[in-house]
């Protein structure tokens, strides 16, 4: 069983040696530790294993009486042994190249589950601030240190600067954020939606034909479930907010999308194409091609952000934007 142990200390020479001192006499093993600095006392994390039948508040316990105060223990999983800067920059990857939700990954950086918490006292609250000037917020059982408030917010602000946690619309209070994933016959509804809210330029960068409003059922069906391929959707919330087809024609990978013109500019297509090339190369697929208007000027620039190096080339009007996959992490279905 493992703990992570939480303890304000005395800033003095020697009070390191006395934890680790009685933590060897009762069997418990040191196996990470943390330190905290404030002044003029200094928070110390440990992670800790300890002998088969002890509980929370026998750690609790051994470590108040060996010198600490404010002592929190709290059950947690091997996760806990990574290195915590590691961690960190492993949630900006998620974030920006998997599409996970920011505040998802701060959950379990921070791990605020509800832990078993030997002496409760109230929830301690993070705010953290958000590119738009709104809060996000993050409450948990053992209070947030200053280092763990600096890297969650350096963290939100990083995501912030890429332009994937703020969309053009305020979220609700609910805390909607976009979310990708793949499409189903239960998101038929949500994609005739979509598209009834885009404006006749957007639908025609898209089909490159005039596109009649409303759907057809067919049509919206074919959306979802396409023939040679599968279908991928940006929701917030309730609502679909973006949609494309990953097909296969002719034995290349191709993708076209469509953002709804009030997320437009927000990074939504540029997750979609990151997802999509992840979807193609977990496929087999080389090569994925974008396929849009001529004068789609937005898809070029998304092309960009994504970080793609991509061959244009203009067939019939179109313009097919070819970027290869071999640098690109296969993505699983979800």
């Amino acid at each position: 069983m493992l703990w992570r142990v939480r303890t304000t200390l005395a800033d003095r020479p020697g009070i390191l040696a006395e934890i680790a001192l009685a933590c060897g006499r009762a069997g418990v093993n040191i196996l990470g530790l943390q330190v905290f600095p404030t002044t003029p006392l200094v928070t110390d994390e440990l992670v800790v294993s300890g002998p088969d039948g002890w509980t929370d508040v026998m750690i609790a316990a051994l470590f108040a009486d060996a010198g600490g105060s404010d002592v929190s223990a709290t059950r947690v999983s091997d996760a806990s042994l990574t290195d915590a800067p590691t961690r960190y920059l492993r949630g900006v990857h998620e974030v920006l190249e998997e599409g996970r939700d920011v505040v998802e990954v701060l959950h379990e950086l921070l791990e605020t589950e509800p832990p078993d918490v030997a002496d409760y006292a109230g929830h301690d609250v993070l705010a953290l601030t958000r590119r738009d000037g709104s809060e996000l917020t993050v409450s948990r059982a053992v209070p947030f240190t200053a280092v763990e408030r600096a890297r969650a917010q350096a963290l939100l602000s990083l995501v912030s600067d890429a332009g994937v946690d703020v969309p053009l619309i305020t979220p609700s209070t609910r805390g909607a954020v976009p979310v990708v994933r793949e499409a189903g016959l239960a998101d038929i509804e949500a994609v005739s939606a979509l598209h009834e809210r885009c404006s006749v330029d957007t639908l025609y960068d898209r089909y490159q034909v005039p596109l009649k409003m409303p759907m057809t059922t067919r049509m919206a069906r074919r959306l979802v479930v396409p023939d040679h391929g599968m279908a991928l959707v940006v929701q917030v919330g309730t609502d679909v907010v973006g949609h494309g087809v990953l097909e296969l024609v002719d034995d290349a990978w191709t993708f076209q999308l469509i953002v709804e013109d009030a997320w437009q500019q927000q990074g939504l297509g540029t997750r979609l194409m990151r997802y999509a090339a992840g979807r193609a190369k977990q496929a087999g697929a080389a090569r994925l091609t974008f396929v849009t208007a001529g004068s789609n000027d937005r898809l070029l620039r998304a092309v960009g952000r994504a970080g793609f190096v991509a061959r244009v080339e203009r067939h019939d009007g179109n313009v097919h934007i070819t970027v290869p996959l071999r640098d690109v992490r296969a993505v699983a279905a979800g």
